[in-house]
């Protein structure tokens, strides 16, 4: 009897110690939620003829395919203001939600990834260079990046447009031009990116960033900003001030970009 009551006592110990480890690593488990970054997306015919080697720029139907996934596959776009809100633990978002973005404010992005986007009942979030924001850019021309003018800014019902920098978008031998600028020069340019499209979400130029811009984002009222590159979910644990993005290009395959769902 006695040892009988030393068994179960031992299982009872064994089954509390393999539920409490169980806890811990669900509790360590933290899920994330995919943030995709998009550049220039042209007509598969524009492609070949003027960016064939061009890893930045990828064909519209590629675009059309990644996003026809998405909706079979059930998932929903949501908006920065809901990725904030789910960081500052305000919101709960599934399994299901992503956020896609768009870097450098090409008028592709407008005119041909935006009816792609709506078609699937999706949004997406636009970072843009403010310097290279153009009053009127004409019509489409596939030899040229043109970028979006403020007119084509003001419809934000499927894209909503934020900072990439005023003029930030430079490197050269030395480095990237964020490392380069004194603190004051930074302030400048931040300051001169808010009068042309709101600094409430920022990416950093070619995902480079350092603790000055940092400070000076959130000194100047920015909720989050991204990097690039980083190819893994961003979590709540992240800093709101170094988020990771996906790279999707022109080598991504749709195996890869299911992948990347996927993962943690």
């Amino acid at each position: 009897m006695r040892q009988r009551k030393l068994t179960v006592i031992l299982l009872c110990i064994l089954l509390l110690l393999y539920a409490g480890n169980a806890l811990v690593q669900a509790f360590n488990r933290e899920d994330g939620i995919p943030i995709i970054g998009y550049h220039h997306i042209v007509p598969d015919a524009d492609k070949q003829a003027f960016f064939p080697n061009n890893m930045w720029v990828i064909s519209l139907s590629d675009f059309e395919r990644q996003m026809q996934l998405l909706k079979e596959e059930g998932y929903h776009s949501v908006t920065l203001e809901d990725v904030y809100a789910w960081k500052m633990g305000k919101k709960e978002l599934d399994e299901k939600s992503i956020a896609i973005t768009f870097d450098d404010g090409f008028y592709s992005t407008t005119k041909f990834a935006q009816p792609v986007l709506k078609r699937y009942g999706f949004t997406g979030s636009v970072f843009v260079i403010g310097s290279a924001i153009d009053e009127q850019h004409g019509p489409y021309d596939p030899k040229l990046r043109q970028h979006a003018s403020h007119a084509d800014m003001q419809d934000e019902r499927v894209l909503q447009y934020f900072s990439h920098s005023y003029d930030l978008h430079h490197k050269n031998a030395d480095g990237f031009r964020i490392d380069q600028l004194n603190d004051e020069q930074l302030k400048r340019d931040t300051e001169h990116a808010a009068k042309q499209s709101s600094i409430t979400y920022y990416a950093y130029p070619y995902g480079k960033y350092n603790k000055r811009i940092q400070k000076i984002l959130k000194d100047n009222g920015t909720r989050l900003a991204f990097g690039y590159n980083e190819n893994r979910k961003a979590k709540r644990s992240d800093d709101s001030y170094a988020l990771p993005r996906f790279n999707v290009n022109a080598y991504t395959r749709l195996d890869v970009f299911r992948a990347m769902l996927e993962s943690r």
